[in-house]
């Protein structure tokens, strides 16, 4: 750093053909030469200016070089600057000792030698310019330490409000998801069982929209919840070993009545390298490959919709896989391929009103492929009739290698659960705060033959488990005083040899709450709407023989 201002040195004599002497010796661009011919009128210029040396004589009369120098080091703003004193007399020890203890610096003698002196002067003007420096480092630096702290604390501020917006962002998902499923619970449960009684043809056919509808409805709202899961980082994975033939299988499934109005083919072929069990999220990869597949149904009349799966890559302890989806339907236009994959992104606005959809889909699909270790993307193909499109995504899964099965403990608590069932229906409590839930799932159980006890909230279920033996408990998780989750804890402490199955029943959906729900002691969970298909696969599942229990929680 270079100072540009001359920098001032003080020369303080009585006599004025000293000053002009030391002047002489001392002139120079850089140096502003002040000078003064008493104790007095030197410490009015030190008033004024910021001096790098002085150079004080010992003798002078009235206030002479001592006192003037005692009087400059007991200044605050002056007592750091180097002061040489010049004297006849400074031979004698006595003068030397009193000038060093004024505190001078550095002591010379009458008459002095110009060139030792100009030497000097430099030294003390170095030093004094790296002093300067320092100092304005220093400031620059506490300027920059305030500033930081300033941007610091400004930023654990923005982040604290971040923390509670997510937060309530979170709740407020958590909350709607319930408000929102709680009554398309109660439509869909109520159109099932509708659908199951004997109606005329053009009831049937009023029914069946009503349902399809719901189902729509409630699509749209998944597809909501999960893009802002995923934007609030609040999605993650649960990794199990699973059966990618049973997961595809179960995919098509779904789509087989709609592919079979459109007459529609509906194919899968996995290559023979490709593991039977796999250690991986098997319900994000059926997600994915539903959205996929749902797309391509969707914008295909003719032809039909084709699943290739096969190995791309084998890494160390993962392998690398490649699912391409493929249609034979109205394909994708050159200019419109950049719009995919975007949140809300419709290829066109008649398209929209043809097909529907939120325009979430495939931006879901490229978050949770990602979180898988994987890409997706829209592979290049000419636009002709019948051209379709070809979907290719890739994930990152392990090899699940299939044990004996030896059930242990686990066995062990089944064999003695069902050792002592009754041969007749088993108890079934059900417990659910709202009427309509309640309707619900006691017409579903009496639709299924079972007669089952009602109770409206966990006090109350608490209370009914502690006195009856109940075989299954259907359990809503968001209940006033008592939830689900601590209901189940007091009754499984109460019932520690009778443990009934109980079966978690919520609306939501935000990520951890299945995680809440097992380790509160839950055997299974079933996703608000519940549909009569969910409630029967369920039973099925635990009333099967106790070999068969299996291992991994399910959910419906």
């Amino acid at each position: 750093m270079r100072f540009h201002e001359p920098i001032h040195i003080l020369l303080v004599d009585d006599r004025p053909e000293n000053l002009l002497a030391l002047e002489a010796v001392l002139e120079s661009e850089r140096y502003n030469l002040v000078k003064a011919t008493s104790g007095e009128e030197a410490l009015r210029c030190l008033l004024k200016d910021e001096f790098a040396v002085i150079v004080l004589d010992v003798q002078m009369p009235g206030m002479d070089g001592i006192e003037t120098a005692k009087l400059i080091k007991a200044r605050e703003k002056t007592k750091e600057i180097p002061i040489i004193f010049i004297s006849a007399n400074s031979k004698e020890s006595e003068h030397l000792f009193a000038g060093y203890s004024a505190g001078a610096i550095d002591y010379m003698v009458k008459p002095f030698i110009p060139q030792i002196l100009k030497s000097k002067i430099e030294g003390f003007v170095s030093m004094y310019l790296t002093n300067k420096r320092h100092k304005t480092q220093s400031m620059l630096l506490q300027q920059k330490t305030l500033e930081l702290e300033k941007i610091n604390q400004e930023l654990t501020i923005a982040k604290e409000a971040a923390e509670i917006a997510a937060k309530a962002k979170t709740e407020f998902l958590a909350m709607m998801s319930h408000e929102i499923r709680t009554p398309m619970n109660g439509v869909i449960g109520m159109i099932d069982l509708l659908m199951d009684t004997e109606l005329q043809e053009e009831q049937k056919e009023y029914a069946s929209i009503i349902r399809s509808s719901a189902d729509t409805l409630v699509m749209v709202i998944n597809d909501i919840l999960d893009f802002t899961k995923m934007e609030s980082g609040k999605m993650e994975l649960e990794e199990h070993p699973f059966s990618l033939e049973a997961c595809i299988s179960e995919v098509f499934s779904l789509f087989s009545v709609d592919a079979g109005k459109k007459n529609l083919e509906l194919m899968y072929s996995v290559t023979e390298d490709v593991p039977a069990y796999l250690y991986g999220d098997m319900a994000r990869l059926r997600q994915v490959l539903i959205n996929l597949t749902a797309n391509a149904i969707k914008f295909t009349d003719e032809g039909g919709v084709y699943l290739e799966v096969m190995i791309k890559d084998k890494l160390a302890d993962r392998l690398e896989l490649e699912f391409r989806v493929k249609d034979t339907g109205i394909g994708i236009a050159e200019e419109k391929r950049e719009q995919l994959f975007q949140p809300f992104s419709q290829l066109d606005s008649s398209m929209t009103r043809k097909y529907g959809g939120t325009g979430l889909g495939l931006a879901i699909c490229k978050n949770l492929v990602q979180m898988m270790d994987g890409d997706i993307r829209l592979e290049n193909t000419p636009l002709h009739e019948g051209s379709g499109a070809v979907f290719v995504f890739t994930i990152c899964t392990g090899e699940y290698v299939m044990e004996d099965p030896t059930l242990g403990l686990l066995e062990e608590r089944a064999e003695h659960l069902w050792s002592n069932r009754h041969s007749s229906a088993p108890n079934i409590l059900v417990v659910d705060d709202h009427p309509i839930n309640q309707k619900l799932m006691v017409s579903m159980l009496n639709r299924l033959g079972y007669n089952p006890d009602m109770a409206d909230d966990g006090e109350e279920a608490i209370r009914m488990a502690s006195v009856h033996q109940y075989d299954y408990i259907f359990m809503d998780v968001q209940m006033p005083n008592i939830d689900g989750l601590e209901a189940t804890r007091m009754i499984r402490s109460i019932q520690k040899e009778e443990n009934p199955i109980i079966i978690a029943m919520t609306a939501d959906v935000m990520e951890g709450i299945k995680g809440r729900c097992f380790a509160a002691g839950m055997d299974d969970y079933i996703s608000k709407p519940v549909k009569l298909m969910s409630v029967k696969n369920m039973l099925e599942h635990y009333s099967a023989n106790p070999h068969n229990y299996e291992t991994k929680k399910t959910v419906f």
